[in-house]
C-alpha cells in the first residue's frame, strides 16, 4: 500500500491557529550557519505577535548560552523566543549527574565551553570510562573512515561513546559537513556502545516540555505543539516518536532533493534508511 503523500503547506499562517507552542530547529530552518533566513524570521515575528510560544531546540553540542552568542552575531533577536535548548545542555546535565565517572572529549576546541567548570573531564583517554563526542577533529581527519583504528581501540577497551549531537550532517552555507552523529553511527557499526543526547531521543523533548511548562506555569498538551525541522532522522522522527505534529522544511540538508518543483519522498526516505517514517506536512521554506 502506497503511503499518503505529505501535505504541502504554502502559507504557514494557514496552520498557525492550530498550535500554541512551536519547537523550532535552528540550523537549516532559521539559518544556514552563515546567515539568517529572512522568511523564517518573519514567521517567528508573526507567531510572537500572536502570543504563541517559541522554543528553539538544537542538536548543537554546546550550551544554550554559547548558541545565543552565535545567534546574536547573525543579528538574531533573542526576544523572539521563549526558550532555547540544546543537546549540549542535556549532555552537560548527564555529565554533572555522573561525577563518579571520568569523561574524555572528542571534538573541536570550540566546543570546550560545554565542560566549563566540570571537574571529571580527563585529557588522558585511558583514564576515561566514556567518550563525549561533539564532532570531528582535524588531528584524526574529516573523513569518517579515518576514525576506524581510533574507534577500534576504544571499543576493545570497552569505552562507551556519548554523542552530543545526533545530526549526521549539517549544511553550512552551500557545503555539507559531517557531525558527531555520523561518528556515532560508525562507532556503533564497528560494534561499540553509543548513547545519544538530543533529537530524536525522548530526553530532550521531556527536558523542553518540562522547562516551558515551568516557565508558563501550565500543563502542556502535546497536540498543541508543532515541531519544525529540516532533518527526517532527528526533527521529524523525534516528533513522531514523542507524539508531536511536525513540519518538514526542505531548504536545509535536503535542498538538493528538490528539483523543478518536485520532491521524490520515497527516494528521500530510502536515502535516510527510514522508509517507515510518515511525513505529514512539508514546506519548501519556513514562510508565513
Amino acid at each position: 500500500m502506497r503511503k499518503q503523500f505529505p501535505e504541502e503547506i504554502i502559507n504557514f499562517k494557514d496552520i498557525s491557529r492550530y498550535y500554541d507552542i512551536y519547537f523550532v530547529d535552528l540550523w537549516g530552518v532559521i539559518h544556514n550557519g552563515v546567515k539568517l533566513f529572512d522568511n523564517a524570521i518573519h514567521v517567528l515575528e508573526k507567531l510572537k505577535s500572536n502570543k504563541k510560544k517559541i522554543v528553539l531546540i538544537s542538536n548543537a553540542p554546546r550550551t544554550n548560552e554559547t548558541v545565543k552568542k552565535f545567534l546574536l552575531k547573525l543579528n538574531f533577536d533573542l526576544d523572539l523566543i521563549d526558550l532555547l535548548i540544546t543537546s549540549g545542555d542535556v549532555t552537560r546535565k548527564y555529565i554533572l549527574n555522573n561525577k563518579d565517572k571520568k569523561f574524555f572529549h572528542l571534538g573541536p576546541d570550540k566546543d570546550s565551553d560545554l565542560f566549563f567548570e566540570i571537574k571529571n573531564i580527563t585529557k588522558n583517554i585511558d583514564d576515561a570510562e566514556e567518550v563525549v563526542c561533539t564532532g570531528l577533529i582535524d588531528k584524526i581527519g574529516q573523513d569518517i573512515s579515518n576514525y576506524e583504528n581510533f574507534f577500534m581501540n576504544l571499543i576493545n577497551n570497552n569505552k562507551s561513546f556519548l554523542c552530543a549531537n545526533p545530526d549526521e550532517v549539517v549544511s553550512r552555507g552551500d557545503k555539507i559537513e559531517f557531525c558527531a552523529g555520523a561518528l556515532a553511527k560508525y562507532y556503533k557499526k564497528l560494534g561499540g556502545k553509543v548513547k545519544y543526547f538530543g533529537k530524536p531521543y525522548e530526553t530532550i523533548y521531556e527536558f523542553a516540555i518540562n522547562q516551558i511548562s515551568r516557565i508558563l506555569d501550565i500543563e502542556i498538551e502535546k497536540n498543541r505543539i508543532l515541531a519544525i525541522g529540516d532533518n527526517l532522522k532527528t526533527d521529524i522522527c523525534g516528533a513522531q516518536n514523542n507524539y508531536i505534529d511536525s513540519l518538514l522544511i526542505l531548504n536545509g540538508i535536503y535542498k538538493d532533493f528538490f528539483r523543478n518543483n518536485n520532491l521524490n519522498f520515497d527516494k528521500l526516505l530510502k536515502s535516510n534508511e527510514i522508509e517507515s517514517l510518515q511525513i505529514n506536512k512539508f514546506q519548501q521554506e519556513l514562510k508565513w
